[in-house]
Formats: structure tokens, C-alpha cells, sequence
């Protein structure tokens, strides 16, 4: 047997049990090991055949399952697995980097989508359990009642309006998985057209901000707010896309422009002010981009 035929297989075995431990091992590396796992197999998806790819993941989910638990090999199949498994098909049969990115975030919700239902139901988590902990947790520092109250409102709340936050995650993780997946590709040699810089991003105007409007006056509809946040999140991205624009064409610096994301994380008023940033671009062209209305 030539073992020089598995060496691409091997190797994404291996680079997929390395993140799972990191991820296992050190938590707060978790987005950072989110954003990486699909991409060995990417990669892998165009060296090898389909089955050939499905074997290296079912091996990884074995492997996973038992070096850090259940949760970890079921991870590996319905969540980076599947990603990884459908953004290297879709790049090998050479789809447009526009529909991928779509394909990508459609993936992305599917996936995150499976893994909370099936993962909820394999951890027996039962919510009022969870309320009841909380309450119990915090009631010696506060009234009881009060806390029980925040609480139940605080958790209605998330489960009204968890479609717009899982297609908000879902979008970020797969535009990142996107990018990351094809910059590698491309570093590894292979000639992958990759979709525009997000500071040249826009979203149409005719949809957004009718529809940021028409679910304001609506937000009592659970529908509609969600769309509203959702929109609100499209708003934002090309706030920020101006924001990226302008940074780089004063600095190509990697630590300025990181420690401005950071920023967008900790102070509060900076994504407010990008959302009305990407709201005054999409009709005003503040980039003065040819191909942009406004």
C-alpha cells in the first residue's frame, strides 16, 4: 500500500483532531477554531474524490466522539463537516464567489441549526431547569420574583427572536469560512476567483431600508422583528464596509484595522453609528463606487 496516496487525507485527519483539542482545551479560541475547521476539508474536497472526503470526516467523527465526547463527533459531521464538505464542492465545481458566499451562509444555518435542536435533545437541556438554576444562583444576591421575572422575559425574548440571531452568526461564520477557505486555496496554488473585498460591499438599497421602515411599525409581530434586526445587521455590514474602505486607503496596517474590530466588540455605540454609516452609503455613495447607486 503507498501511503503517499493518503498523505492529503492524513494530514486533514490530523489538522481536524488539532482544532478539536484546541478548541476542547482552550474555550475562548473557540471562534477563531470555528472559522478554521472547514477549511482542511476544502481543501481536501479538491484533491480527493467525494467518498474519499466522507471517509476522512466519518474517521475525524469516530475519532472526535471519543477522544472529547458526543457532542465533539456530532460537530464534526452536521457542523464543519458538512460546511467544509459543501463550500469545497461548490468552489470545485467553480459557481460563481457570489452564490458561494450565499450557498456558504444558507450552509452555515442549516448547520448551527441541526446542532442546537440535536444537541439540546442529546444534553436533555430543559429550560425551565435552566431558569429555575438561575433564579436559584442569583436569588440570595436579589428578590427572587425580580430575578425570576428578568429572567423569563430575557429568555422569551431570545427564543422570539433566535432566527435573526442564528442568521446573524450564521452569516458572519459563513462569509469568514468563505474568505479564509479561498485565501488558502489560493496559498496553496490553486487558481480560485475570490469574491470582492468587503470594503467594496454594498446591499441594495430598494430592499433594505423599505424593509428596515415597513418592520419597525411592525416589530410587535415576532416575523417582523426579526426581519428588522436582520436588516439592521445588513445596514451595519456596510457600515462597516465604508469603515474598511476608508482604513485602508489611509493604512494597510493588520493591527490597526484588528484593534478597530475589537473596538465595534466592547463599545457599544460603534456598531449604532455603523449601521447609520451603511444606511447613509447605500443611498449617498459615500465610497463614490462606480458600480453603487446612491
Amino acid at each position: 500500500m503507498d501511503i503517499r496516496r493518503y498523505k492529503d487525507s492524513i494530514r486533514t485527519l490530523a489538522y481536524i483532531i488539532l482544532l478539536t483539542a484546541v478548541n476542547y482545551f482552550i474555550p475562548f479560541l473557540s471562534m477563531a477554531v470555528m472559522i478554521l475547521w472547514p477549511v482542511p476539508i476544502v481543501y481536501l474536497v479538491q484533491k480527493k474524490e467525494s467518498s474519499g472526503v466522507i471517509g476522512v470526516i466519518a474517521a475525524a467523527a469516530l475519532i472526535n466522539g471519543l477522544l472529547f465526547g458526543t457532542v465533539m463527533g456530532l460537530m464534526t459531521v452536521i457542523g464543519f463537516g458538512l460546511v467544509g464538505f459543501v463550500i469545497g464542492n461548490v468552489i470545485k465545481e467553480r459557481v460563481s464567489p457570489l452564490k458561494t458566499i450565499i450557498i456558504a451562509v444558507i450552509t452555515v444555518i442549516i448547520s448551527q441549526g441541526l446542532i442546537f435542536y440535536v444537541s439540546s435533545g442529546m444534553l436533555n437541556l430543559n429550560y425551565q431547569t435552566l431558569l429555575q438554576q438561575a433564579v436559584e444562583s442569583l436569588s440570595s444576591e436579589f428578590d427572587q420574583q425580580s430575578v425570576e421575572q428578568l429572567i423569563t422575559a430575557q429568555m422569551s425574548l431570545i427564543r422570539m427572536i433566535f432566527p435573526a440571531l442564528l442568521a446573524i452568526s450564521a452569516s458572519i461564520t459563513g462569509i469568514l469560512n468563505y474568505y479564509v477557505s479561498a485565501w488558502y486555496l489560493r496559498r496553496k496554488g490553486l487558481n480560485i476567483e475570490l469574491y470582492k473585498a468587503v470594503s467594496n460591499w454594498y446591499f441594495p438599497r430598494w430592499i433594505v431600508s423599505p424593509l428596515i421602515v415597513i418592520s419597525l411599525l411592525l416589530t410587535s409581530n415576532p416575523i417582523f422583528l426579526n426581519i428588522n434586526i436582520f436588516m439592521f445587521f445588513l445596514a451595519f455590514l456596510q457600515g462597516f464596509a465604508v469603515l474598511m474602505h476608508y482604513l485602508s486607503k489611509k493604512s494597510r496596517s493588520f493591527l490597526l484595522k484588528s484593534f478597530l474590530i475589537f473596538l465595534i466588540f466592547i463599545f457599544p455605540p460603534v456598531p449604532i453609528i455603523l449601521i447609520f454609516l451603511g444606511l447613509l452609503d447605500m443611498w449617498f455613495n459615500l465610497r463614490k463606487q462606480t458600480n453603487q447607486p446612491g
